[in-house]
């Protein structure tokens, strides 16, 4: 950069962070809107938060031409629009539409509102004003500052200050772009991929804590509105109110349980039975529920519907532990995490706003000239410098506390919200009879297939090879030439029904399974895959034939489900076995947006594992990678290692 150009650019910056300061006091009243806007809900939640991106996205231009950087846009591409299947409905996930505008409007929600794009922009429009603003405003605040400290005070001494400031906010101007160019980067920019340290990461899981302590402060108050409409419903209309106030209930508690989960690591499984079957109507039309003389009829299908999910929730013991944990919930949180979050709220006033208004004051006061006791009757809290101190310490003293209070909350909260034992044996003998039940019409269905693929393929052709041959006998003495042709189609008729043999062999199960086990069966599975396909294998023996099986199919699935619907170009395979767990893991890197929907494959897995103790997760943002893991809880019969990694190559 020569010298000319130098100077045109200690020129401009003090303009231009002039400019930057003032799209970041545009943040705040953007920030209101939107979030009324997308609570309004007209006309949609998504159009606020995708019209509100364009500040952050003029912002992450401007900053990067001015500070001299790449900022590349961090958004995920935008949802194509909604295809129409061959019988003429629109799919999203297992729902259908007739018309294209519900599938691309939930698609729109979710690509908008699944961005973790779409946090950082709301994060960067409330803490640009105190971050990138001051960077970008201080050099024209200091010319500024300047100037009118020249105007009120023409002394030579004034004159000398006046000087003094504009040249240091000429000289600070271009650092100061950059400065905020790198604060744009923290929040505007797609995050770099790297492991933090080891003190950032403490840093973060403190900070973190901290957090989810005020957030347990605060939404004790959702529970208590909860709590009282439960309460109103026993007392004004149970059997309409009663049901609909329970199921708004479990709701929450089921996101608090996720919560608990996610931010303590104490798991709290589902306790709550199954809903009953809606009634059936008797021949007259009324609807009968329970039996004998103490049954109930009801002459409408509403009431009886009504009727039966009041039993339902009445009958439920979880329902009553939910209501006794949301009236608790508010004492509980009194005592753990009322303390905690009042000096983690009042240490960072103390430490952030009053610090930065008594240094924002002491410097008008040094351009200015004004008095210092004007200065202490504006503020005379923020003029004490421990106050700072004072708020550090606070604040760390709350977030110390903050995971030991967290856990006892999240046992607390087990010991209410998680199924009972004898609710854990009843919905375990209800899950096994249910998979039997599955598993044996399963069964019943593949005989009926083996039955009429060999009636239909390998029984019709040895029926022909039969008759081929008694042809055969008649033509030997009278056409041996003929004989012999006759022969050789019997041949090759034999041949296809062979090869008929084996495919259904290796349907019901497939001979390197049984031979070579597991692992080698699903390189086998990698190697004819039609694309590129890893397998790593740590296994330190074999499981039982059953569930060898099953987890071959279900990958088998997988990978077929990859090849047709990711449009991926690799895939990789993993089998573990860790803590009487079998774990395999098939990834890919395509699209996304895969769903278990009732009917599909992946459903159909999740069925094949019920019947082990199984369970299939799913892991499929837009945009992908997506991650299907299968889990079986299972014993090893072989002391046998096996650990590898290979790559299956595609088929021609």
């Amino acid at each position: 950069m020569g010298r000319g150009e130098r100077v045109v650019a200690y020129a401009r910056a003090p303009v231009r962070g002039l400019a930057l300061a003032g799209l970041a006091l545009l943040g705040p009243p953007l920030l209101i809107l939107i979030f009324v806007g997308a609570h309004a809900g007209l006309p949609s939640p998504a159009f606020f938060v995708e019209r509100g991106r364009r500040l952050p996205a003029l912002a992450r231009r401007l900053a990067a031409r001015w500070g001299g950087a790449d900022l590349p846009s961090p958004y995920r591409p935008a949802p194509p629009p909604p295809t129409r299947d061959p019988d003429g409905w629109y799919r999203d996930g297992g729902a259908l539409f007739r018309s294209a505008f519900p599938p691309a409007y939930l698609a729109r929600l979710r690509w908008i509102f699944r961005d973790p794009a779409t946090v950082r922009d709301l994060a960067w429009m409330a803490l640009n004003p105190l971050i990138g603003g001051p960077l970008a405003a201080l050099a024209p605040a200091l010319i500024a500052g300047g100037l009118v400290t020249a105007w009120l005070h023409p002394s030579p001494g004034g004159l000398a200050l006046a000087v003094a400031a504009a040249l240091l906010g000429i000289a600070l101007g271009p650092p100061l772009l950059r400065a905020h160019t790198r604060w744009t980067r923290v929040l505007l920019a797609p995050p770099a991929r790297r492991a933090p340290g080891r003190v950032m990461s403490a840093i973060g899981r403190s900070a973190a804590a901290g957090a989810h302590v005020c957030a347990s402060a605060v939404l004790p108050g959702v529970a208590a509105v909860f709590a009282l409409a439960q309460v109103l419903a026993i007392a004004l209309m149970p059997v309409r109110l009663w049901p609909e106030t329970v199921l708004g209930s479990r709701r929450y508690v089921s996101w608090r349980r996720a919560k608990i989960g996610a931010w303590t690591g104490v798991r709290i499984a589902e306790p709550y039975r199954p809903e009953p079957p809606l009634p059936q109507p008797e021949p007259d039309g009324t609807y009968r529920l329970g039996w004998g003389p103490v049954g109930t009829v009801y002459r409408t299908r509403a009431a009886a519907v009504r009727a039966r999910r009041f039993e339902w929730t009445v009958r439920d013991p979880a329902s009553w532990r939910d209501l006794a944990w949301l009236l608790l919930e508010v004492p509980v949180a009194a005592v753990l995490f009322a303390v905690p979050a009042l000096l983690i709220g009042g240490g960072l006033i103390l430490l952030c706003w009053l610090w930065a208004w008594t240094g924002a004051l002491s410097l008008i006061s040094g351009l200015t000239w004004l008095p210092g006791d004007v200065l202490h009757a504006a503020v005379p809290m923020s003029a004490n410098i421990p106050a700072p101190v004072a708020g550090l310490a606070a604040a760390a003293l709350g977030i110390a506390a903050a995971p030991a209070l967290l856990r006892c909350h999240a046992l607390l909260s087990r010991a209410l919200l998680a199924p009972t034992r004898a609710a854990v044996l009843a919905n375990r003998v209800d899950t096994l009879t249910s998979s039997r039940a599955r598993i044996s019409d399963a069964q019943a269905a593949e005989l009926r297939r083996i039955e009429r693929d060999l009636h239909d393929g390998a029984q019709a052709r040895w029926v022909a090879v039969g008759m081929t041959l008694g042809a055969a006998e008649e033509l030997i003495d009278r056409d041996p030439e003929a004989a012999k042709a006759v022969i050789a189609g019997a041949k090759n008729m034999s041949v296809a029904a062979l090869g008929e043999l084996r495919e259904l062999i290796r349907g019901i199960h497939p001979p390197v399974l049984a031979d070579r086990g597991l692992a080698d069966a699903v390189r086998t599975l990698a190697m004819d895959a039609p694309l590129e396909a890893e397998v790593h294998v740590d296994l330190p023996g074999r499981v039982a034939a059953p569930i060898e099986a099953a987890v071959y199919f279900a990958v088998s699935e997988l990978l077929a489900n990859v090849a047709k619907h990711a449009a991926a170009s690799q895939v990789s395979v993993a089998l573990t076995y860790e803590n009487g767990l079998l774990r395999a893991t098939v990834t890919d890197d395509g699209q996304g947006g895969a769903v278990a929907g009732h009917g599909g494959g992946l459903h159909g897995i999740r069925r094949r594992l019920d019947g082990f103790d199984g369970v299939l997760t799913l892991s499929s943002p837009p945009g992908g990678p997506t991650a299907a893991t299968l889990e079986i809880p299972c014993a090893l019969s072989s002391p046998k290692t096996s650990t590898s990694s290979e790559k299956g190559s595609p088929t021609s």
